[in-house]
């Protein structure tokens, strides 16, 4: 159950639906049915709610935690009234703990993918 003020790092294998996965979680908060894109070249996309904001991060063309920090990105996760959603977390995750942390895995069936939720 994600709720406001959560950090959510989300792990995986390469190709297993990362996106597809991230569009169904911002929807079921946000009780809409939007279209959600990858942050993969802009970083991060802001879904807005009345009461909180959901920001998506996408940290693979990141290198190192001190361009994190260059770009004011601690500044969101340090704000308990948001929710942040982040792809390729393992460049913040020395600094930053999940409240919880979703980990997908191929699986032996096309089409079939195993999560692990903590």
């Amino acid at each position: 159950n994600i709720k406001i003020g959560d950090i959510v790092f989300l792990k995986w294998d390469l190709w297993v639906w990362k996106t597809t996965l991230t569009k169904h979680i911002i929807n079921n908060i946000l009780n809409i049915n939007s279209l959600v894109k990858s942050p993969t070249y802009t970083y991060y996309n802001i879904y807005k709610h009345k009461n909180f904001d959901i920001y998506h991060f996408d940290l693979y063309r990141l290198s190192s935690y001190d361009e994190f920090v260059l770009i004011w990105w601690e500044e969101i996760l340090d704000n308990k009234n948001n929710i942040s959603i982040i792809e390729w977390p393992d460049l913040i995750q020395n600094y930053y703990k999940p409240d919880v942390e979703i980990i997908i895995k191929n699986s032996i069936i096309d089409d079939e993918r195993i999560i692990n939720i903590n």
